[in-house]
């Protein structure tokens, strides 16, 4: 079959991923003062910021978990979220030499993006396990069940990757309006407040596989959660047809990409 012979050959690019990968996390922090530290100060600050506004100004209630750690265990998937989608948007358009001039899966580009996303996503985790030691909280029974949430927000993260780097070199506007996107789309993903009870927001978690991914994280880092609950599994569906879609028309467009470029 076609599919798994692609499949197959974008295997065989697995080091080229690293390799590319590795470049943009060198590029990234070449010239900074705080090198990889950056990755730790976005997460951090919003946090921060975050705490004092909800601390002081409108306090939310977050149960027995203490604010600044429920709003980084809500924080530091959405950067990663994030950070896949900006970051994939440019991954063609930054490579046209390599796009136009050498043959390889173009899939690894989009791809490499993902990878350094991850690294930054693995140095900001740090935090959250000195800020639960910090305010003695042990991590839930379901804890275990945590690498399966980030497997699916990996696929989701993937599936909208390809669809938006193909989307960026067919229109360049694509990453302007994405900044604007990404914006609105964390205010309504409950990312630093509890989801309601009842209302729009509500329903709307159904259709929006960030939610329940952001809210199974914290029930099973710091609540009693110990299975998964069905809109996660919705969400987990959403994410599979949405990683095969991606998929399926990124290699669609392959063709079109030099003369694009």
């Amino acid at each position: 079959m076609k599919v798994v012979q692609d499949l197959r050959e974008l295997f065989s690019y697995r080091e080229l991923i690293a390799v590319l990968a590795q470049r943009e996390i060198r590029s990234r922090y070449k010239y900074t003062l705080l090198g990889a530290g950056w990755a730790l100060a976005l997460p951090v600050g919003l946090m921060l910021i975050f705490t004092m506004v909800f601390s002081q100004v409108a306090p939310l209630d977050t149960g027995d978990v203490p604010y600044p750690i429920f709003a980084y265990i809500g924080l530091l998937p959405w950067q990663l979220h994030a950070a896949i989608l900006t970051g994939s948007a440019r991954s063609l358009t930054d490579n046209r030499s390599l796009v136009t001039k050498v043959y390889f899966a173009r899939e690894a580009l989009p791809l490499a993006r993902v990878a350094a996303a991850l690294f930054d996503f693995a140095i900001a985790a740090t935090v959250l396990g000195a800020l639960m030691a910090w305010y003695g909280i042990a991590p839930g029974p379901g804890a275990w069940l945590v690498p399966v949430v980030l497997l699916v927000q990996i696929a989701f993260g993937v599936g909208l990757a390809f669809i938006i780097a193909a989307a960026n070199l067919l229109y360049r506007d694509v990453q302007y309006v994405l900044q604007v996107v990404i914006m609105v789309w964390m205010f309504g993903s409950a990312v630093v407040y509890p989801l309601p009870q009842e209302g729009w927001l509500l329903t709307l978690s159904w259709i929006n596989p960030i939610t329940p991914i952001l809210n199974t994280y914290r029930g099973l880092l710091v609540g009693n959660q110990v299975t998964l609950e069905p809109q996660f599994l919705t969400a987990a569906g959403i994410s599979l047809f949405l990683l095969i879609v991606g998929w399926l028309m990124f290699r669609k467009l392959e063709g079109r990409f030099g003369e694009l470029a």
